[in-house]
């Protein structure tokens, strides 16, 4: 993907009264930055309404001196990027309402499943080691951890999933740039992806967290919460996820404390489910254990395994190969075999 194709994405974002929703919408219709940015007026009346075209028309709003700023950090610092028309742009995050036109990357993108795992900033004792415990089973299960990078139960799951040799995905709440030292100096150089939507030199506000969740919330195949109080950002994630027709499991270790309030209240408000391990979840998903063991039973290819499964070819190579190793599962010629 070129500067010039990130530029054009940059000013049309940068238009006065075009939210991220608008501009999914402008791309549905015309399929392009280049596209939008050349329209008839009569056209982006017809998908805008009067004001916002005549906005778009006349680039109200468009900074181009911060334009520019942020494409000679890219091209400096070497920072990854994709727009709503790469190849390699996340379906999930295309798939919800107000997908960032941009999002900034550090790492390889990846097409592995993920589990989101979110919760408070002050993990109990109790809580450390179930939240690592989990993680290192939903590796075991062919998934990857997405989560927000933050002190806590965020940073521990990121841990978790590359001590066990699994990838993670870290979503920022400020520009690439703004990452702290702790998330780069062990994030940078595994199996993980640090990305965001924001600049790369913007800062975090109060603003800036509530968005970054909806993108854990949209990248996750569910969200798990394992602690977390009644005032937790994590409720807003758990939020997103329901809105995106996902399952919200939580945890509650020690009923009596206010460290579980939010996992409690989302359990009361029949927002989540109750799960006492998350191999309870990992069972009803697609890579999960027993599901995918009975499969098994019946010599299968990997073709079939992906139809069934709707993975790619390389998540199910992944899984069948942990299988192995694990001594579940044995190859016979071009058949896989459960033991």
């Amino acid at each position: 993907m070129s500067l010039d194709s990130l530029y054009k994405w940059l000013v049309i974002s940068g238009v006065k009264g075009l939210g991220n929703k608008t501009l999914k919408t402008l791309f549905n219709n015309l399929g392009s930055a280049e596209r939008i940015l050349t329209a008839e007026e009569a056209r982006l009346i017809k998908i805008l309404g009067e004001t916002r075209a005549k906005s778009l028309l006349a680039r109200e709003g468009v900074n181009e001196k911060e334009i520019k700023r942020v494409l000679g950090l890219v091209e400096k610092e070497g920072i990854n990027f994709v727009t709503l028309e790469s190849e390699n742009y996340p379906q999930k995050l295309i798939d919800i309402e107000d997908p960032p036109p941009v999002v900034f990357y550090r790492g390889e993108l990846k097409n592995v499943p993920l589990a989101g795992i979110v919760g408070t900033r002050k993990p109990t004792g109790y809580t450390v080691g179930l939240v690592k415990s989990t993680a290192s089973k939903v590796v075991r299960a062919g998934m990857g951890v997405v989560s927000g990078g933050a002190k806590g139960v965020d940073w521990l799951a990121h841990e978790g999933a590359v001590e066990s040799g699994g990838f993670t995905v870290c979503i920022l709440g400020y520009g690439i740039l703004k990452t702290p030292g702790y998330i780069l100096n062990r994030l940078e150089k595994s199996n993980a992806v640090l990305l965001s939507e924001f600049p790369p030199l913007k800062s975090a506000d109060r603003y800036t967290f509530p968005k970054r969740n909806r993108l854990i919330a949209a990248m996750g195949e569910f969200i798990f919460i394992p602690e977390a109080g009644a005032k937790s950002g994590s409720l807003i994630t758990a939020n997103y996820a329901l809105k995106y027709g996902k399952k919200v499991y939580v945890h509650i270790g020690i009923g009596s404390s206010d460290s579980w309030e939010g996992c409690y209240r989302l359990l009361k408000e029949g927002k989540a489910e109750i799960v006492k391990d998350i191999e309870e979840v990992l069972k009803t998903t697609a890579f999960g254990g027993d599901n995918l063991i009975n499969f098994l039973k019946t010599p299968r290819t990997v073709e079939e395994l992906m139809e069934h499964t709707g993975k790619s070819y390389q998540e199910v190579n992944m899984f069948l190969t942990q299988l192995e190793i694990e001594g579940k599962v044995r190859k016979l010629g071009s058949h896989y075999q459960a033991l």
